[in-house]
């Protein structure tokens, strides 16, 4: 979608990334202070907000110097009285988690929305983490879209519901959600003048220890008992109801490769698409499951959904078989399709699929043979080729270690280079470099660049120039 388009206040209906919707929902709610680090796939959403913001200038967007900083930014404006947002990808809510938890705990004032997108089969992360399980344990409400329109929807009821109940509100997304295009029916730009406000006015006190801790923690669950009952009638849970005693529960993309899956193979489950993913709708969810015999729970990465679907199914003593990772029926790694939902759909009615499946992954695998490898590169002219070669050449005939760091340098790892050792996560070279120089007769080398630095390299820098520590760093700019 073009910037005018998003740019334009009146209410339509548009054909846009997923991405842009959420931005477009973020302008219409009025939030008036957004903070990221930017990381794939939520990336467009930074964009967009930028664009956004020159047309919009009270619209305050920043750049943080990571996820922690861009959450408390975030915060700060929500404690103060302006609605506020931000998003990142998965592995960034680790570097908020400390924040994130503590928020859980003495909440928001104004509309806070926190919008995290995992990455299964890793395509530009270093890990498959499965983000769900931050909600239960700090304490927030999630909601989980499966299509742009309902990215946009969620987005905006997000803040009504965050504002309403004082508490943060996630948004959970996956990689194929966030970069799905589709028509969204959008609708006007209706935003208040930006006034600063005096603190006495909101003023109200946000911190935990101790016995504060365990009151607010209280307070808390509370809110989400309230907030359960709220989502057992929510519009973003959908019953899709089919013929039989076979349900199925999902939510995400996995809902859309459900759908598809029982189409080509002609069955009709009832579907259960969860679109509050918690606290979970239980009465909703109990009320599915006693008419059925068998539940199928279609979700990617970690058993999240399964693992409550069998404590709610026991509490409810219903009679009811629960399908999925622990049955068989599907895998821990990578991403999900509809080849791989109609697979275990086909299993449990026992019918043989219309596509011969295994004979289209057979021949795409013999045809990865003969295809000639495309390795990421380097953009033509980025000045890190050169740096990296010289680097090589200086270092033939010598015994290292190169720890390298999270950026496009990660590519280091690659031929022609293949010079990587180790890589964790931002910022992990320096701290793994002081501990390995402490054992090794090697040259120890750490390579960063510039926005990891700041990002999370400089404890690592601090820490090894206070103790002393024996080890090479190279900071790539990316200004030059």
């Amino acid at each position: 979608m073009s910037y005018q388009e998003l740019a334009d206040p009146k209410a339509k209906r548009s054909f846009m990334l997923t991405n842009e919707a959420v931005a477009r929902a973020v302008l219409e709610s009025d939030a008036k202070v957004t903070a990221f680090y930017p990381g794939s796939p939520t990336s467009e959403i930074l964009d967009t907000l930028y664009l956004l913001s020159a047309d919009y200038p009270d619209l305050k967007m920043e750049v943080s110097a990571n996820e922690k900083v861009a959450l408390e930014t975030a915060a700060g404006a929500s404690m103060a009285g302006a609605r506020s947002f931000t998003s990142m990808k998965s592995v960034g809510l680790n570097v908020a988690s400390d924040t994130f938890y503590t928020l859980g705990y003495v909440g928001v004032n104004a509309g806070c929305v926190l919008l995290v997108a995992d990455d299964p089969h890793a395509h530009s992360s270093q890990s498959e983490q499965d983000g769900r399980f931050f909600a239960p344990t700090g304490h927030v409400p999630m909601l989980e879209p499966s299509t742009p329109q309902e990215a946009y929807d969620m987005a905006k009821y997000a803040f009504d519901l965050s504002e309403r109940h004082k508490i943060l509100t996630l948004i959970r997304t996956t990689t194929r959600v966030n970069h799905q295009y589709a028509p969204v029916n959008i609708g006007e730009v209706k935003r208040t003048p930006f006034q600063k406000k005096n603190w006495k006015d909101v003023k109200r006190p946000y911190f935990t220890l101790s016995d504060t801790a365990r009151r607010l923690k209280g307070e808390a669950l509370e809110k989400l008992a309230k907030i359960e009952g709220e989502f057992d009638k929510s519009p973003f849970n959908v019953v899709v109801k089919g013929k039989g005693r076979v349900g199925v529960i999902t939510s995400g993309v996995s809902y859309l490769h459900t759908v598809e899956a029982a189409e080509t193979l002609g069955v009709k489950p009832h579907i259960l698409k969860l679109g509050t993913t918690h606290p979970l709708p239980r009465k909703l969810i109990t009320d599915f499951a006693k008419k059925l015999s068998k539940v199928l729970v279609v979700e990617e990465l970690m058993p999240y959904l399964e693992q409550y679907i069998k404590a709610i199914a026991k509490d409810a003593d219903c009679r009811l078989e629960v399908l999925g990772k622990g049955s068989g029926h599907f895998g821990y790694v990578g991403e999900y399709n509809v080849a791989v939902v109609a697979k275990a759909l086909a299993s449990i009615y026992d019918v043989k699929p219309p596509i011969d499946y295994d004979a289209i992954q057979a021949k795409a695998t013999e045809l990865k043979k003969v295809i000639p490898k495309r390795l990421p590169v380097f953009c033509a002219g980025c000045p890190h080729r050169s740096t990296l070669w010289a680097l090589q050449q200086a270092l033939k005939g010598t015994d290292f270690i190169l720890n390298n760091d999270i950026g496009c340098y990660s590519m280091l790892q690659l031929e022609p280079y293949s010079l990587t050792d180790m890589m964790l996560c931002m910022g992990a070279g320096q701290g793994i470099s002081s501990g390995m120089q402490h054992v090794v007769n090697d040259r120890v080398i750490a390579l960063i660049g510039d926005s990891t630095l700041f990002h999370a390299g400089l404890p690592g820098l601090v820490n090894a120039i206070h103790n002393g520590h024996n080890y090479t760093l190279f900071i790539l700019d990316n200004s030059v």
